[in-house]
């Protein structure tokens, strides 16, 4: 919990230095619904192939 209070911390104060510079942000791409919804069924078919592939080796 502690490295995770830590890390929220330092990115915080990591993004308001840099918006106290007067820098411009950096435009960022974006993702569609499709593109995500894509992405979350490819990790979890990953998820399940390992499951399945460790489930059969017993």
């Amino acid at each position: 919990m502690k490295t995770l209070l830590s890390t929220i911390a330092l990115s915080f104060a990591g993004a308001t230095s840099v918006l106290a510079q007067g820098k411009p942000p950096a435009p960022v791409p974006e993702i569609s619904a499709l593109e995500g919804t894509a992405a979350i069924a490819a990790v979890l078919a990953i998820v399940l192939l390992a499951w399945e592939r460790r489930r059969r080796a017993t």
